[in-house]
C-alpha cells in the first residue's frame, strides 16, 4: 500500500467514524429533551418533597447515552419516521458530523479549561492540618468547596477558619466531606460529559444548576444527621457564613455558603428546605441508592439487549454490473434462491445468470457479486468480498466462482472493535 493510499484509506476510516458515532449522539441527544422534560416535571411535582428520589431521578440521564444503536431506529415504523431523515442527513453529509463533533471538542474544552484554571489555583494555595483533614486556604472571600474528581480537595477560605469556632468548621468540613463521600463530585464531572456529548440540547447546560441543588439538599439533609445537631444550628451557620463572605468582599454575590457554586442563587429555598428537615432512616437512604444502582445497571443492559451488536453479520447478495456500476439485484427471494457462497467460492445457477444476462442487456463477464462482511449499524458497514463472473468453470448447471475476500488492515481491525 502506498503512502497515498493509506492515507486515503485513513481518512475514510476517520469519516465513517465520524458517522457511526454523531449519529448515534444525536439520537441520544434528541431524545434526552424527552427524558430532561420527565424529571423536571416530576421533581416539581411528585418528587417535590421527597429529596433522595428527587435527586435519583437525575441518572436516568445514564442510560440515554446507550440508546443511539437500538433497532427501534431502523425496525420500528415509528422510529424510522421520527428519525431516519436526520440519520439519512448525516449519513450523506460528512461535514454535519464534523461540524457537531467540532461543538464537543469546543465546549469540552471551555469547560476543561475552566476546571484547569481551579486547580492551578489551588495548587497556590496554603495548606493547613485542621483536625484530620489537609485543608487547602485562600484569601478569596468564597464559599467553602470540594473541588476535583480522583483527587478530591477541601477548600476552606482563611476567614472563615479564623472566625469560626471549632464545632463550626468541623461541620462545614462535614459537609464538603459529605459531597465527596457520596460521589457528587463524580456525579458533576459525568454530567459535564453528558452535556458535553449532547451539546445540542441546551437544557443539559440549564439543567446542570437544578441538577446541583438537588445534590445540594441531599448533602444538607445528611450532613445535619451525620453533625448530630439540629437544622436549626445549620441554618444559622450558613446565614452567617453567607454575611460574613458577603460583608468581606463586594464581588461576592450572595449565592449559598457551602456550595462552591456560583449558579445556587436561590438560598431562601435552600434555608427553607432545611428548616423543613426531618430525621429519615438511613436504611431507606441506602435501600433508594441501591435500587437507583439496580435499575439504572437493569435499563442499559435491557438497552443493550435490543441494540445492534457491535459487529452483525451481513449475509445478504448483492448484484452489480461493472459496466454500468448500477445494482442489479439486491438479495431478492430469487437472487437467494438461485445464489450461494461459502468462504471460497460463490455458486450461481447457469440459468439464473442468463436471464440477468439478458433482462440488463449486459454480458456475463461484466457482472459481479458482493457477499458477506458485516455492519456496524444498517448502512455503515465493512468488509465482504467479491466474486467476477467467469464462464469457463460451469459444472452440472453451476457457476463455480471464486469469492475474494480482502484481508481486514489495521483500520478494519480498529472499526470491528469500536
Amino acid at each position: 500500500m502506498t503512502v497515498q493510499e493509506l492515507l486515503n484509506r485513513f481518512i475514510q476510516f476517520i469519516n465513517i467514524c465520524a458517522v457511526y458515532y454523531v449519529i448515534q449522539l444525536v439520537r441520544c441527544a434528541l431524545l434526552s429533551l424527552g427524558v430532561f422534560a420527565f424529571v423536571y416535571v416530576l421533581r416539581k411535582t411528585l418528587m417535590k418533597n421527597k429529596v433522595f428520589l428527587k435527586g435519583a431521578l437525575w441518572s436516568l440521564f445514564i442510560p440515554v447515552l446507550f440508546i443511539g444503536k437500538m433497532k427501534f431506529f431502523y425496525e420500528n415504523i415509528i422510529g424510522v419516521r421520527l428519525f431516519w431523515r436526520c440519520t439519512a442527513a448525516f449519513m450523506s453529509n460528512v461535514w454535519m458530523c464534523w461540524l457537531y463533533l467540532g461543538g464537543i471538542f469546543i465546549y469540552g474544552f471551555l469547560i476543561f479549561r475552566r476546571k484547569r484554571r481551579l486547580k492551578k489555583l489551588a495548587a497556590h494555595m496554603d495548606k493547613r492540618r485542621v483536625g484530620s483533614d489537609l485543608v487547602y486556604v485562600t484569601d478569596a472571600p468564597v464559599t467553602p468547596a470540594a473541588i476535583g474528581v480522583f483527587k478530591p480537595r477541601l477548600v476552606m477560605p482563611r476567614l472563615i477558619l479564623e472566625e469560626y469556632d471549632k464545632g463550626e468548621i468541623q461541620t462545614i468540613l462535614l459537609h464538603e466531606k459529605t459531597h465527596i463521600r457520596l460521589g457528587h463530585l463524580a456525579f458533576y464531572f459525568l454530567w459535564d460529559i453528558i452535556r458535553v456529548l449532547l451539546w445540542i440540547n441546551p437544557f443539559l447546560t440549564i439543567g446542570m444548576r437544578l441538577f446541583k441543588e438537588d445534590m445540594e439538599e441531599i448533602c444538607d439533609r445528611v450532613t445535619i444527621s451525620k453533625s448530630k445537631g439540629d437544622a436549626y444550628g445549620y441554618g444559622q451557620l450558613l446565614l452567617k457564613s453567607m454575611r460574613m463572605l458577603r460583608d468581606e468582599g463586594e464581588a461576592f454575590n450572595m449565592y449559598a455558603a457551602f456550595t462552591g457554586d456560583k449558579e445556587y442563587l436561590n438560598i431562601r429555598k435552600r434555608i427553607t428546605g432545611i428548616a423543613g428537615y426531618k430525621p429519615y432512616k438511613q436504611v431507606g437512604a441506602v435501600f433508594t441508592m441501591l435500587g437507583v444502582i439496580l435499575f439504572t445497571a437493569g435499563t442499559v443492559f435491557g438497552i443493550h439487549k435490543i441494540s445492534y451488536d457491535r459487529c452483525n453479520p451481513y449475509n445478504t447478495i448483492t448484484v452489480f454490473d461493472m459496466s454500468t456500476e448500477k445494482v442489479i439485484d439486491d438479495d431478492s427471494e430469487e437472487l437467494r434462491a438461485a445464489v450461494s457462497y461459502d468462504k471460497d467460492y460463490v455458486y450461481v445457477e447457469a440459468e439464473f445468470l442468463e436471464e440477468l444476462v439478458r433482462k440488463n442487456e449486459t454480458e456475463s463477464e461484466n457482472i459481479c457479486f458482493f457477499c458477506g462482511g458485516g455492519y456496524k449499524l444498517p448502512g455503515i458497514g465493512y468488509g465482504g468480498g467479491v466474486a467476477y463472473v467467469a464462464t469457463d468453470n460451469l459444472q452440472d448447471g453451476v457457476y463455480k466462482i471464486v469469492y475474494d475476500e480482502p484481508e481486514d488492515d489495521i483500520f478494519l481491525f480498529i472499526f470491528k472493535l469500536m
